[in-house]
């Protein structure tokens, strides 16, 4: 039999994790982040910094499942994002 000390709520239900950094948001990922929000599989969480300064930089990014997806413009990072959540889903 297996235990496990960790507490589940069994009516949880199960998202995919999208995280933006908001001066990233403000660089041009917030038209992404629009369509997105809208999404019913998707949990979006907005972090002050995402430690991915270097990329912020340079591009617009969000981090979907824990893997950073960048991008030259909103509507491309909208297209990645899309393309990783179909191929990757948390979701069965």
């Amino acid at each position: 039999m297996a235990f496990s000390f960790f507490k589940r709520n069994k009516n949880q239900t199960l998202k995919n994790q999208v995280e933006f950094c908001m001066t990233n948001l403000s660089l041009g990922a917030a038209d992404a982040y629009d369509v997105l929000i809208e999404r019913d599989d998707v949990d979006i969480t907005e972090s002050g910094c995402t430690s991915n300064c270097e990329i912020c930089e340079c591009h617009i990014f969000a981090i979907v499942n824990g893997d950073l997806i960048k991008a030259e413009d909103a509507d491309e990072l909208l297209q990645k994002v899309e393309k990783e959540l179909e191929e990757n889903s948390v979701l069965f």
